[in-house]
């Protein structure tokens, strides 16, 4: 302030003057062009900084304020509102490559509700905070690509719909970009599958629907049928399949042997095996319970009583929805 001070007392006083405009070279080689009262910076200017940065203003007790521009030395610059040397309220940042930043600010970073457009036409129109991409937006990919949802960091994550050019869409649960947890995936010929997803494949316990009515329930890994499933045929029949990375292993009709009845938590079960006694289940093998609800591998049976073998739930989780998902602005 030393140095403002001096550098005014080089020019003609006037003292009828509230607000006085003045060129002031500061010695660590800033520069400033503009007006001065109460020998602040207040009012209109332009400040030149040593580096190449440069305001150019309204000014407020010597700090940026109300609505101006800024330049950096690497051609990125930014117009809109300041407080108290700051960049706050609504404004837009341009990098010299083509990406454009509309929207708030929040000391000096993009928070708030913004939209991002690349210099490739993709866009992004939603939160943002500490200048990330977190909270709810859309993200519209120039191929066609269509994100709405819940985003972190960056990515979508949490709850979200994505609708591809190609006419799938998954409406369900991602993290880091990639589908996590449980969604449904409708396919552009109207088959779906609803269940578990692992790193963007199919993954965990899930149902597929074909248009036909048919329905399977079970196991997938990597995008494939694999483990135990039960398959439902539109004439009412169930078979029980066990498939290997998509290749079907083996088909049994899901039902209840007479020889070999089975009831265990309530549940009627088919088990197979030439062990059975007098009507009872009884040896070792695989049991399907008949709702298509469980499987007990390498089960042990006496008699009908189950002694060791290993549970696997087909149950599926239901799907997580917002039922209030704010992604765009209105009107978007």
């Amino acid at each position: 302030m030393a140095a403002i001070l001096a550098a005014a007392l080089l020019w003609p006083f006037d003292a009828s003057a509230a607000e006085r405009v003045r060129r002031i070279e500061l010695p660590n080689g800033d520069v400033y062009e503009g007006a001065l009262a109460n020998d602040l910076r207040n009012g209109e200017g332009v400040y030149q900084w040593q580096d190449g940065r440069r305001y150019e203003g309204t000014f407020l007790d010597d700090r940026m304020h109300g609505f101006g521009s800024y330049t950096w030395p690497d051609g990125r610059t930014y117009e809109g509102d300041f407080l108290a040397g700051k960049r706050e309220g609504k404004g837009t940042l341009r990098w010299p490559n083509g990406d454009v930043y509309t929207g708030d600010f929040v000391a000096d970073q993009r928070t708030g509700r913004g939209e991002l457009s690349w210099a490739n036409s993709d866009t992004y129109l939603g939160d943002f905070v500490a200048g990330r991409r977190t909270g709810t937006g859309t993200l519209r990919w120039q191929s066609g690509e269509v994100y709405e949802g819940q985003m972190l960091d960056g990515s979508p994550s949490g709850y979200g719909v994505f609708n591809y050019p190609d006419g799938r869409r998954y409406e369900g649960q991602f993290r880091e970009g990639l589908k996590q947890g449980t969604g449904e995936l409708t396919m552009a010929n109207g088959n779906r599958y609803v269940g578990s997803f692992e790193g963007d494949l199919r993954t965990g316990i899930g149902e597929f629907y074909w248009r036909d009515g048919t329905v399977y329930r079970g196991q997938f890994a990597a995008d494939k049928m694999h483990g135990y499933g039960v398959k439902r045929q539109p004439n009412g029949d169930a078979l029980f399949q066990t498939w290997k990375l998509g290749d079907l292993d083996e088909t049994i009709v899901l039902a209840p042997d007479p020889r070999c009845e089975m009831q265990l938590q309530e549940r009627r079960w088919m088990f197979r095996s030439d062990q059975c006694v007098n009507g009872l289940a009884h040896g070792r093998g695989t049991a399907i319970s008949l709702d298509g609800e469980l499987v007990i591998r390498e089960a042990h049976l006496i008699l009908g009583n189950l002694i060791a073998g290993e549970y696997i739930s087909l149950s599926i989780a239901p799907v997580v929805s917002s039922d209030n998902l704010a992604t765009s602005a209105e009107g978007d």
